[in-house]
């Protein structure tokens, strides 16, 4: 077939192009881990922080997407009045675009659609996505944890993301589904939403899985840097001033608050570690 005859027909020539554009294009944004971190915390604050850390999480998807899943799961956690333990963790990918193994990316023209207007401008700069959310693309989870009797972690339930960007609760058989020994959230959607359920083993086509030294404290500048005072809202376990380093509205001078930081701590002590 001559090139001229190839042209002529528009249709297979964005079908082909329109996908390796895509992925030419691509930017990175993910952030840089940092030696130190924010203000070392109290005796209490360290030893439940060590054991967030300890705690494998694995993401995952059933779908091929665009995007990078970054190196570090970055959490802020919030003690409950039952001894309870809130922990929002944060999963940052480099893009948010609508090409992978899905139905908009097999029609082309819906794909294109999209990445000409929502995820980029005319597919090179910015678009509606970063102008309301924030550069990369950065989905959030929250699971709630339990200590069981040897002082570990226990994961109760979570709460996730679905495609639409409602809520959905994962409970602990959702967690467990794909490793019963490390809670996975995954996305079934190319956009990355980790509200994923009714998957197995073998039904994942990527999983990331973190532990010690890439799961660490959420900095304010990362916070901060990525807007996520106004996304990834399933993860948020404290107010959005807080979430960016900045005092709570509420706060009534600094005795009140350490007088509130001690009695959340209450239960740190049935923590063994």
């Amino acid at each position: 077939m001559s090139v001229r005859n190839l042209l002529s027909r528009p249709f297979t020539v964005a079908a082909l192009a329109v996908p390796l554009l895509a992925s030419s294009t691509s930017g990175r944004a993910l952030p840089r881990p940092v030696p130190g971190g924010p203000a070392e915390p109290s005796a209490l604050g360290a030893a439940i922080d060590a054991a967030i850390e300890r705690q494998s999480i694995c993401v995952g998807s059933t779908v091929a997407s665009a995007g990078e899943l970054g190196d570090v799961l970055y959490y802020r956690s919030s003690p409950g009045e039952r001894g309870e333990l809130s922990v929002g963790y944060y999963a940052f990918f480099s893009e948010e675009r609508p090409w992978g193994n899905n139905w908009l990316t097999w029609t082309v023209l819906p794909a294109l659609a999209v990445d000409l207007v929502y995820t980029h401008t005319l597919l090179l700069g910015p678009g509606i996505q970063r102008v309301a959310y924030g550069k990369g693309d950065v989905e959030g989870f929250r699971i709630l944890y339990r200590m069981d009797e040897a002082g570990r972690l226990a994961a109760d339930h979570a709460v996730a993301d679905r495609g639409d960007h409602g809520e959905v609760r994962l409970e602990r058989s959702d967690l467990l589904s794909v490793d019963p020994a490390r809670p996975t959230v995954y996305s079934r959607w190319w956009s990355h939403q980790l509200g994923g359920q009714g998957a197995g083993p073998d039904d994942l086509v990527y999983r990331r899985c973190y532990g010690a030294g890439a799961i660490r404290p959420l900095p304010p500048d990362v916070a901060l840097d990525f807007r996520l005072d106004r996304r990834a809202a399933p993860a948020r376990v404290v107010p959005a001033a807080a979430l960016l380093g900045q005092p709570s509205p509420s706060r009534r001078g600094d005795a009140a608050a350490a007088g509130a930081t001690d009695q959340g701590l209450a239960f740190l002590p049935t923590v063994a570690l």
